[in-house]
């Protein structure tokens, strides 16, 4: 049985749903100011979306639904498919680690499992993989309590380190816009 969601007779029906992308942001709420009520004569009456602009930090937004529009197809494909290719870089990332610590990866919709294998040269994850990792382990390092409670002020600060990441994964990408190019 699917979930259902009941709104009353005297509201007007949302225009957006949970989950949809917007240029803003993915709507992760919706609150309804009511005619006749404080926020309604405050703020105006109808729905609000609560927008999520990134998924890596808790800061929304709160939008009325004039202000909402929805990706285009094409530009929701875009940002699918970029997602899509973040999740296979970062399981390539991690069946290279369990290999590190010695454990077989085995594919989920194989049917035949090797038992016998010639000795292969390790393959190395690709570069941009390695940036994300180690980017993704800078910033759990600056949150870690225990690094918190250091009081450490070295020369070169963690945010140095992410910076300098940055710029290697600036040199890895194909150039997207050829005004942006950065002087030494």
């Amino acid at each position: 049985m699917e979930p259902t969601v009941s709104i009353p007779p005297s509201w007007q029906y949302p225009r957006f749903g949970f989950g949809q992308r917007t240029e803003r942001g993915q709507i992760i709420g919706l609150k309804y100011y009511a005619e006749d009520t404080y926020l309604a004569d405050e703020y105006g009456a109808g729905w609000r979306y609560i927008l999520l602009p990134n998924k890596n930090t808790e800061d929304d937004e709160t939008r009325i639904e004039d202000d909402i529009k929805l990706l285009s197809p094409q530009e929701l494909k875009t940002v699918l498919d970029t997602e899509i290719n973040n999740h296979l870089r970062q399981i390539q990332m991690l069946k290279h680690e369990l290999k590190a610590v010695g454990v077989t990866v085995v594919a989920a919709n194989s049917t035949v499992e090797e038992t016998t294998q010639q000795p292969q040269e390790p393959r190395y994850p690709s570069l941009h993989d390695l940036v994300n990792g180690a980017k993704f382990l800078i910033q759990e390092i600056a949150k870690h309590p225990d690094y918190l409670t250091l009081g450490y002020q070295p020369d070169l600060t963690i945010g140095d380190a992410d910076t300098a990441l940055s710029y290697l994964e600036l040199e890895l990408e194909p150039s997207q816009n050829p005004a942006l190019d950065i002087a030494d």
